[in-house]
């Protein structure tokens, strides 16, 4: 990523080119921007992801962080800093999203480097990461989550209707809050136990030789241990440098 004192002229990308930059709303940040950008644009995107970050943990002390009021209070929030947090479908609205993955791209990295120097400052940064990247997750809807999972390598083998139908006593009684229409109805996903510890430990899954069975929406318990993997080495590595 460059930059300089100069107003940069902004190379806009269309169509496939935007859908191949970012085919997200949500990100892993496996790589690093390599456009220039000016030092306007660049102190524009770190205040304003730093803005969304103290809004992450302020709401988090005095929320829950599943409640609709935190959700109600954050998309306030997204939405006056102009960064996506939802999949976009009416055509007004993805004529700007484009902008709205780039400024999330860049500002996170612009901030990665602010935020590796000491270990109070990565653990800080890794935890408002964490809960902003759980509430985007939990903000897609079935088919993009598919879709994000599958474009980041993460393959959890989602099982047939017919193993739920044979499983279905024990998913409900293993799944917190779920009948028999709500098993149906969801998507189920097999993962090897150590990888879902926290999801055991808590008593929220059914296992069986060696597998956890995971509804959909506890699945970002997963992503997120491996976000938070990526995202620690990442910033150790940043220290390093």
């Amino acid at each position: 990523m460059l930059f300089s004192g100069r107003r940069q002229k902004i190379v806009r990308l269309t169509g496939d080119r935007q859908a191949d930059l970012y085919p997200h709303s949500l990100q892993f940040y496996g790589q690093p921007p390599t456009e220039n950008i000016s030092l306007s644009e660049f102190e524009t995107f770190a205040v304003d992801r730093l803005k969304l970050l103290k809004t992450v943990e302020n709401l988090g002390v005095s929320y829950v962080k599943t409640s609709d009021q935190y959700a109600t209070k954050l998309e306030g929030e997204f939405r006056k800093l102009h960064f996506p947090y939802r999949v976009e479908t009416d055509e007004k609205s993805l004529d700007t999203e484009y902008d709205k993955r780039r400024k999330d791209h860049i500002s996170h990295f612009i901030l990665r480097l602010a935020y590796c120097q000491t270990e109070d400052l990565r653990r800080w940064f890794i935890q408002q990461e964490m809960d902003l990247f759980r509430y985007r997750f939990h903000m897609l809807s079935k088919e993009p989550a598919h879709d994000f999972l599958k474009f980041n390598n993460l393959h959890y083998e989602s099982i047939s209707d017919e193993e739920k139908n044979t499983l279905k006593e024990e998913l409900i009684n293993s799944s917190y809050g779920f009948s028999a229409p709500k098993v149906e109805d969801h998507d189920f996903y097999k993962v090897p136990f150590q990888d879902a510890l926290d999801l055991v430990r808590g008593r929220k899954v059914y296992l069986r030789e060696g597998l956890a069975y995971i509804p959909h929406q506890e699945i970002v318990a997963i992503v997120l241990n491996d976000f938070r993997t990526r995202l620690s080495k990442a910033l150790a590595g940043g220290r390093a440098l």
